[in-house]
């Protein structure tokens, strides 16, 4: 079996919409999941130098069809995107959606198939559709959204044995970490809230992003002077699975991102400067996800070393990461597990603002799942647009002072996809 791609594949475009909700955040107030999707498409493509014409073929993730109604989605957005009559096909790979859709494309283009790909994800988390109409929205319950999600789980293992995803996810997580590097409760919670204050600088500085107000401010319009003593309140910041808390945790969202990737050649003739898709990895696995040692998942590691061995790096090449953090303290475990944080010193770096994005270990620059969302399907590609916006040196206020070489995607797609991708310039 061949480990690599036999041609050079280039991403030339990306598109992202704004995440938050669409009956209430004001960019995407209104707008349908059709046009949520049509908007980030177009920037893709804009941004290639293309129009739908121009595309071979394309690759359409939605996870959640529940809320998006949206089953087949490549041939009911075709005309959306100006995409009718070429080659397609509806896919998901829950919250990997997205780069596994680029994996795809990559494979496709790098083998001769195809010359030109479209990869989309959409995702609705906050909204879902208003009795039959395919347009008209109303409110969606955590509930109902946690349910869903936990469809992908497996139901004949997970139910019986009581499975919950934050304790699963987090709580147990945190604990075992805590046992093995000999890291206090307090010194957890303290670092968690500065990964936190990191995670909410960069959606402040990301017009795109879900929450856009740091953790400071919040705290001020709560009545707290001290922002650690909002982080431990109780009412605004409970714990869910102790030692983790509410505010270390994903927060929902609507949004799509968009994708074109082309051969290499091609893209070097684009619009905007493109980053080579250079390789990746994926690999999944049932519960349990995790043996004695939960802060390692054998999964992950398999991804990494298949992602770097395609693409021949390694971890000091590593100029800038994203790991997927619904969990705050699963995404500083990925971290270490990929080598860019040294083992059990992934708090104090948070700790000592390392991870913010003029740190020596940028990560999430975006704002990761808690500031900048999580809308499933299309999160995947809201990181590879951050990364290929920090390549490019077009982050804005949250620029990496050097902008990088090689950045690294790592993502979870439930329950459970490890998915790693590798861009270099170009």
């Amino acid at each position: 079996m061949s480990t690599k791609l036999e041609k050079r594949v280039a991403i030339t475009g990306v598109g992202c919409s704004r995440f938050g909700d669409l009956l209430n955040t004001p960019e995407i107030k209104g707008l349908s999941v059709q046009e949520l999707t049509a908007s980030a498409v177009k920037e893709a493509l804009d941004d290639a130098g293309m129009t739908g014409l121009d595309i071979d073929v394309v690759f359409a993730g939605n996870a959640m069809v529940h809320s998006s109604q949206l089953p087949g989605t490549y041939s009911q957005l075709s005309k959306w995107t100006g995409t009718q009559f070429k080659s397609g096909i509806h896919f998901e790979g829950q919250c990997s959606s997205t780069n596994l859709g680029a994996s795809l494309a990559a494979m496709s283009i790098a083998a001769g198939v195809y010359d030109t790909a479209l990869v989309y994800g959409l995702e609705t988390t906050r909204t879902r559709v208003k009795g039959f109409s395919p347009y008209e929205r109303e409110p969606l319950s955590n509930q109902d959204t946690w349910l869903w999600t936990d469809m992908a789980v497996n139901q004949a293992y997970g139910v019986p044995q009581g499975y919950d995803i934050f304790s699963t996810y987090n709580g147990i997580v945190a604990l075992g970490y805590c046992r093995k590097y000999g890291i206090s409760i307090e010194d957890y919670d303290r670092s968690m809230f500065e990964l936190c204050r990191t995670r909410r600088l960069h959606g402040s500085l990301n017009p795109k992003a879900n929450i856009q107000e740091t953790l400071e401010a919040r705290a001020a319009r709560e009545g707290f002077a001290d922002a650690f003593e909002y982080w431990q309140s109780e009412k605004h910041n409970p714990f869910v699975a102790w030692p983790s808390r509410l505010l270390s945790l994903v927060t929902t969202a609507d949004g799509a991102s968009a994708m074109v990737l082309t051969r290499a050649d091609l893209a070097k003739k684009g619009h905007s400067q493109p980053v080579e898709f250079k390789g990746f990895g994926v690999s999944y696995s049932d519960l349990p996800w995790y043996g004695e040692d939960p802060t390692y998942w054998e999964f992950d590691r398999r991804a990494i070393d298949a992602a770097f061995g395609m693409s021949g790096i390694g971890p000091s090449d590593i100029g800038y990461l994203h790991t997927h953090d619904c969990s705050h303290i699963s995404g500083i475990c990925t971290a270490e597990t990929i080598g860019y944080l040294e083992h059990g010193q992934g708090l104090a770096a948070a700790r000592e603002g390392r991870l913010r994005f003029d740190g020596d270990r940028p990560m999430s620059t975006h704002g990761g799942r808690h500031a900048f969302g999580h809308a499933w399907a299309a999160s995947a590609g809201s990181d590879t647009y951050e990364a290929v916006l920090q390549m490019r040196g077009n982050a804005g206020a949250r620029q990496i002072p050097k902008a990088p070489e090689i950045s690294v995607i790592h993502t979870h797609g439930y329950a459970m996809i490890g998915t790693v991708v590798v861009l270099g310039g170009m």
